[in-house]
């Protein structure tokens, strides 16, 4: 295994650029993901107080996720909609049996990535708080490179059988499902920006439609988002004018593609594919803190090669 660099969080060697094709999958495979976790996290939740309290509630999901009552019937209409909850408005929250075979594959993803985390050596509460988000964004490849890892590294204290993921609803769990939110609030923000600087770098300039190429989505989408980046001093460019970044969403960028590459990175080195360690990077690099970046890099190197760990 390598040791650390000078500078662990900025690695001197840039993995091959991927193809427009790899970059729109990456961006659709996070929006399905961000699709996914809402009702994941739900039914595992819903699942978790059942067999813990015997009941589930909209005011105990409402306090676990710290959302509000009307956010929560909102996402349990849905479910119900989808055929994952079975209970009426009025009654304790019952799954379907559709409902608690999701609720067990989540757990047991959620599972997996803390108890990776874990053997990476990172405190408890750092690997609690970013597995949250992280178990959305991983692939079969890179769940089982994880479930590897953590086999061979867990170390000598580790029990037989992995320590129980905390349930959705424990007494700290409002503020990790917040950490979540606040990534998502962001990740548009740090892609957007990432992807004009590429292109100011790779054409010249920036424009609504090759955005709307690049990230498979309509040019109407594109335009609402940079609206949101002019009121926000990321752009300085006019209407109707190539995209110009200010300093700021220069600098953010520059952040983001830095962390994209410990991410991708450290996936290699792991023995994942790339074509899904590309994929996969681009949801998970939204969703690690900075100590999990840096253990990232320190464990991969500047020029690991790939499979290394």
């Amino acid at each position: 295994m390598n040791t650390a660099s000078d500078d662990p969080i900025q690695p001197k060697r840039e993995p091959e650029r991927p193809s427009m094709e790899q970059i729109r999958a990456g961006h659709e495979a996070v929006r399905r993901a961000n699709r996914r976790e809402v009702v994941e996290d739900y039914v595992e939740a819903i699942d978790d107080l059942n067999q813990s309290v015997g009941e589930a509630r909209v005011r105990d999901l409402a306090t676990g996720f710290g959302i509000s009552h009307v956010a929560v019937c909102s996402v349990i209409e849905r479910l119900r909609r989808d055929g994952l909850v079975s209970s009426s408005q009025q009654q304790a929250i019952e799954l379907t049996e559709e409902g608690r075979q999701i609720a067990d594959r989540s757990r047991a993803r959620h599972g997996a990535v803390l108890e990776f985390l874990r053997a990476l050596g990172l405190p408890e509460e750092v690997a609690e708080a970013d597995a949250e988000g992280m178990e959305h964004h991983v692939g079969p490849e890179t769940l089982e490179a994880f479930q590897r890892f953590a086999a061979r590294n867990a170390g000598e204290t580790r029990a037989d059988e992995p320590a129980p993921a905390p349930s959705p609803l424990a007494e700290d769990a409002a503020p990790r499902f917040a950490r979540v939110r606040v990534a998502h609030a962001n990740e548009l923000t740090e892609d957007y920006v990432e992807a004009i600087d590429d292109l100011v770098r790779e054409r010249g300039e920036a424009r609504v439609g090759w955005l709307a190429e690049r990230f498979g989505v309509a040019q109407v989408t594109v335009t609402r988002v940079v609206a949101r980046l002019r009121r926000h001093g990321l752009i300085v460019s006019p209407p109707r004018q190539p995209l110009a970044l200010s300093d700021g969403g220069r600098a953010l960028a520059a952040s983001s593609r830095e962390r994209h590459q410990v991410v991708l990175h450290f996936l290699l080195s792991l023995g994942i594919p790339r074509e899904a360690a590309e994929i996969d990077a681009e949801g998970v690099e939204h969703h690690v803190s900075g100590r999990t970046l840096a253990r990232f890099a320190e464990l991969t190197g500047p020029d690991a090669p790939a499979g290394d760990l």
